[in-house]
Parts: structure tokens; C-alpha cells; sequence
């Protein structure tokens, strides 16, 4: 038998907040880790830079979680960010100790230099773009929740509301952009992978077991990059429909034309009280030859906007 047990606000928020100081821990002590090796190769010490901008957005979303009741910072993308922040943390603090355990903190052994040439740089890759991911993900959710609650001061202009609100859109809209192509991307690299493995495999060359574990663990942390993208643009669609929501009183989600298809959403040749009306709409599919028209609409000829298809 399965019960569902309903988790209190408070028992959110420690939650959260425990996961995230433990996320924070892990990046401080690889930073610490990978700034004690001297010579360590340009590659790894690179990573010291991403590893510093992770830090103030971890340390600010503890603050948030202690005095912010907006459901976006506890939303199940922030939760996912953060566990795959420490894991990967984890995950690459063995992968630097496996690459320097013929050396020491005075000298890198010159063995360990060429392995991190030949097995890494897709390895360090991942990593930066996992921790690139998560600070997104993150930096997105605190930014909107600043957003909406300077907009619900009674005092602030409605112009200036207003121009808050658009300018979070817009900024929000170049993020999923930037997610999207970085998830072609990692699929790119991915099926790369793949077909190098499967040519390998079907020639009959046989990979030493080290070259064979790197590529394993380079195919799982690609895996996990994947699972880090995919809750980053979900956290800037989820962001942009609240934004969206607040200016105009629409929250329009979940909207796909696939094929040859089209779709309008929101207001659509409306002015004046039609504005007014609150709209909270959510997953609408239009496929094949299909036509999705999703809103508050006008004056719009149907038959202009495709030839054929369906409704």
C-alpha cells in the first residue's frame, strides 16, 4: 500500500535549503582542491572561474529559501539543479584525484598531463556546462522572483511595472534561446559518442579498460548535462509564463505546432476591456497539418492563416 504524504511549506523550505547548502559545500571544496595543485594543466584550473560564479547564486538562493514564500525558488527545476550541482561537483572531484594520483602538489607528472589531454577535455566540457546550466537555472528563478514582488508594491508606477515586466520577457526569451542551441548541442556530442563507440565496436578494435571507463563516464555526464539543460529551459518557460502573467493576466503554457503547422496564443487583434480578461491556459497540441489558436481573438479569418488542416 502507498500513502502520499503532503510536505508542509517549512518542511519545502529546510529541505531546499538543506540541499543547497550542501550543493555550496561541494564547489567550495573542489575550487579549494583544484586551486592547491601547482602546475595543474590550464584545462582544470579554468575551471576555478565557473566554479566562483557558482558560488554568490547558491549563496544567494540560501538567503532567498529563508524568507521568500514565492512557489518559483521551490519549484522541482531549482531542486534538480542543485542535486546535479553536487553531484557533479562529486563526480568531477574523483575524476581530477584520478588524473593526478601519479602527482603531487608540487608537480603534475607529465603522464597525467597527456591523459587530461586525451580523455578530458569533452569530460571538462560537460562539467562547465552542468555548472553553467544549474547557475542559469538558478540566476533565472531569483531574477523573476525580485521581478514580481518589486511589481506588487502599491507604490511602484504602472509604467515602470510595465517596463520591468517586458524587460524580464525579453531577457528570459534570449535564455531559452541560448538553452536550446546548447541542447543541439549536447545532443551532437552525444551521437558523436555513440557512433565512435558503435564504429569502434564494429571494426573489432579493442579500447584499453581506461580509455573504455572514460568513455563511460563521459557518456553518463553527458546524460547529466542533458537532465541540467532540460531544467534550465523548463525554469525559463515556467519564468517567462509568470512574468507574462503578472503583466498581462495570461499564463499560456505548453503550446506546440509541430510539421507544418501554426500557433497563435494570447490576444490576438484585441484592444481595450478584451485586454482585461485573465487568462490561465495550459497544454494545447496542435499536430500533423494541424492549427493552434489559443486566446482571446478578433477579426481573424482562419482560412488566411493556413489553407488546410485542423482546429
Amino acid at each position: 500500500m502507498c500513502f502520499l504524504v503532503a510536505m508542509d511549506p517549512l518542511s519545502i523550505t529546510v529541505a531546499v535549503l538543506g540541499i543547497t547548502t550542501a550543493a555550496l559545500q561541494s564547489v567550495q571544496f573542489l575550487a579549494k582542491m583544484i586551486g592547491s595543485i601547482k602546475g595543474a594543466p590550464d584545462a582544470v584550473k579554468d575551471i576555478s572561474a565557473d566554479l566562483e560564479a557558482v558560488q554568490p547564486v547558491l549563496q544567494n538562493l540560501e538567503k532567498a529559501l529563508q524568507d521568500s514564500s514565492l512557489q518559483i525558488i521551490f519549484s522541482s527545476q531549482v531542486k534538480r539543479a542543485i542535486e546535479n550541482c553536487q553531484r557533479a561537483c562529486q563526480a568531477f572531484q574523483s575524476q581530477v584525484e584520478h588524473w593526478m594520483r601519479h602527482s603531487t602538489q608540487e608537480k603534475t607528472f607529465w603522464m597525467d598531463r597527456w591523459k587530461i589531454g586525451l580523455f578530458g577535455q569533452d569530460r571538462i566540457k560537460a562539467f562547465k556546462g552542468q555548472l553553467s546550466d544549474c547557475k542559469g537555472t538558478l540566476s533565472v528563478a531569483l531574477s523573476t522572483m525580485t521581478i514580481i514582488t518589486t511589481s506588487r508594491q502599491e507604490n511602484l508606477m504602472n509604467e515602470m511595472k510595465e517596463m520591468m515586466l517586458q524587460h524580464n520577457e525579453a531577457v528570459l526569451q534570449q535564455q531559452l534561446t541560448r538553452a536550446g542551441n546548447e541542447k543541439t548541442e549536447i545532443e551532437r556530442s552525444l551521437q558523436q559518442l555513440m557512433i565512435g563507440m558503435s564504429s569502434e565496436l564494429s571494426d573489432g578494435l579493442k579500447q584499453s579498460k581506461e580509455s573504455e571507463q572514460s568513455r563511460q563516464e563521459l557518456l553518463q555526464e553527458l546524460r547529466s548535462q542533458q537532465t541540467t539543460n532540460a531544467a534550465y529551459r523548463e525554469m525559463c518557460e515556467e519564468a517567462l509564463s509568470t512574468t507574462v502573467y503578472k503583466r498581462a493576466g495570461q499564463k499560456i503554457k505548453g503550446v506546440k505546432a509541430t510539421n507544418n503547422s501554426a500557433a497563435l496564443t494570447g490576444f490576438i487583434n484585441t484592444s481595450g476591456g478584451e485586454l482585461k480578461i485573465n487568462q490561465d491556459i495550459s497544454n494545447i497540441l496542435a499536430d500533423n497539418q494541424s492549427i493552434a489558436v489559443v486566446g482571446v481573438i478578433k477579426n481573424m479569418d482562419f482560412k488566411d492563416l493556413r489553407s488546410g488542416g485542423s482546429r
